[in-house]
């Protein structure tokens, strides 16, 4: 088994190439721009957890190649590993290669042995938990850099989640599906910011069309047609 220390590389990495590595991150987020501010998912629902994202500074090192997951490339997330090569990967990750293999007699690991799942050592949990990275909405402006273990936590919380409407504005949560951001509630902000005469015909226009499907619903009842917007 290697030592812990073989594990971690780069322990004296400069500030300017940690800026260099957040930088790439920024980049390889098409909506990761200062001036824009746009939806993103944390890491838990991405599934993996991007390289570029790890800290790098005098006291925390970046991913050696033993923390990388040998199917998408990224540090490991949520890691389990394969009893029969000791092979560990995201647990996401191995779960999309097991499902792609339903119809076989016997589930292949991507090492090409029999796959049975266990945990991962401890001591790759260990290193894992000595990583520090930014967090999935750094690109949104969030500025924490959170241990690996205390990472999904504070993504389930971070008020960076809350992306603007692009028409008026109003910052609005992906987390809670029920809570819609409603074309009457967007254009009512805009009337409220400017209530012109286009902002008032444009809350005619949805006055009418908000009737329309009222009518429409009672019809649908009335002829027990289910709602194609309720399927």
């Amino acid at each position: 088994m290697l030592a812990p220390s073989s594990l971690l590389i780069g322990l004296n990495r400069s500030r300017t190439h940690n800026n260099a590595r957040k930088e790439n991150f920024m980049t390889m987020n098409p909506k990761a721009t200062k001036n824009q501010i746009g939806p993103l998912k944390s890491t838990t629902e991405l599934g993996c957890l991007d390289s570029s994202r790890i800290y790098v500074g005098k006291r925390f090192s970046e991913a050696s190649s033993e923390l990388i997951c040998s199917i998408c490339q990224n540090v490991l997330w949520k890691p389990i590993a394969c009893t029969t090569c000791e092979n560990a990967f995201c647990t996401g990750c191995i779960q999309t290669w097991i499902n792609k293999q339903q119809q076989s007699k016997q589930v292949m690991c991507p090492f090409n042995c029999t796959f049975k799942e266990k945990r991962a050592p401890p001591i790759l949990n260990s290193l894992l938990s000595k990583l520090r990275v930014y967090c999935a909405y750094a690109s949104n402006g969030c500025e924490e850099i959170l241990s690996y273990d205390a990472l999904e936590v504070h993504e389930q919380t971070c008020q960076y989640e809350r992306t603007p409407c692009q028409i008026c504005g109003t910052p609005v949560s992906n987390r809670n599906t029920s809570n819609k951001h409603e074309a009457r509630q967007c254009f009512s902000e805009m009337y409220n910011r400017d209530p012109n005469q286009t902002q008032a015909q444009f809350m005619k226009l949805l006055d009418i069309v908000e009737t329309s499907q009222r009518r429409i619903q009672t019809l649908e009842k009335l002829l027990g047609i289910e709602s194609q917007q309720n399927q």
